[in-house]
Formats: C-alpha cells, structure tokens, sequence
C-alpha cells in the first residue's frame, strides 16, 4: 500500500495472451488501486490476449479508460511509476518488456515456479508457487490493505474466474 501510495501512477501488466487469470488478478488490484485515488491502468494487448468476454463487461462497467495498449502505456511511465506484475515473473513472456524496463519500480505478484530469466530487481517478489493462482494470491493480499477497502462484484467475480482457470472448476491444487 505505502509503495502504491507514494507512486505516480500504477501499471498493472501480466504476461503475454493474457488469460483469466492474469486478467483476474489485474482487476483485484486495481479494484483496491481505485478506491486510493491513484491513476492506475492495466497494460493489456486488446488483440491478443483470451479474456474476451470478461474484458468486455469490466469494459461496458467503467474499466474501459484504465486498459491501456503496450504503446500508450509507454507515455504514461515517470520516474516513480509503479509496475506490478501479475502471474508471471519471467521477462521474456511479459506483456512489453519494454515497459518493464522503463520502470525503475517493480512489484511480482506470481504463483508459477521459479523459472530462468525472472525478474531480478522487484522491490516486492511475492511469489508463492503452492498457491492455485496469482487470483487466489490477489484475493490474500488484498485483505491486508484495511478494512475500508473492498472489493466489488466484478472484482471478485474477475479473480474467481482466475481462480477457476487455474484449478480447472477446484479440481487442481485446491483443499
């Protein structure tokens, strides 16, 4: 929270086709990013990502102005932007790795084993790979914001379909 507070501005960017989970995860954070009045966009290739859908209704709910192409998101990085990177923490399957180099402010947020190539210089490095998702990781870390941010319906209904995806409907790597 105190790394979101004293940022610019948030981007949120997953990994390239972004899938439910990935997606899911952007839309918890930014839920909680919004509510502390903090410009935030999820870096997303519209073209080429498998959220189809989902992308479409949080777009039609007023997410539309906070989805943002590799190439606008360029223009939005300064010297204290922070980037969280959700469900993937390998550089080279990074929506733009070029944005990622731009930022000097890196936070991960992924639930994959450690793989060659990770991102070295992240402030925060959460990374727990027993977990079923970086949506179940999301939902985790949201709760210790404060009590006066919550999620809403599309939040949460983003980070069970991230859920969902990764444990095939609660039948992988859930208890």
């Amino acid at each position: 929270m105190e790394l979101i507070q004293s940022a610019d501005n948030v981007l949120l960017m997953g990994h390239k086709f972004a899938d439910l989970d990935c997606f899911g995860a952007a839309i918890g954070l930014l839920g909680i990013i919004k509510q502390l009045e903090k410009p935030a966009y999820i870096v997303i290739d519209r073209k080429k990502q498998l959220v189809g859908s989902l992308y479409q209704k949080m777009a039609e709910n007023g997410y539309a102005e906070n989805f943002v192409e590799p190439n606008q998101a360029k223009e939005l990085v300064t010297k204290k932007t922070l980037l969280i990177v959700v469900d993937t923490h390998v550089q080279q399957v990074l929506e733009s790795a070029e944005i990622y180099q731009m930022c000097k402010h890196v936070v991960v947020i992924d639930h994959h084993r450690k793989m060659v190539g990770h991102i070295e210089n992240a402030v925060i490095f959460f990374h727990e790979p027993y977990a079923s998702s970086a949506s179940e990781m999301v939902s985790e870390l949201v709760q210790y914001f404060s009590d006066k941010y919550k999620l809403g319906r599309l939040e949460a209904e983003a980070l069970l379909a991230g859920i969902m995806l990764d444990t095939k409907n609660f039948v992988v790597k859930t208890g």
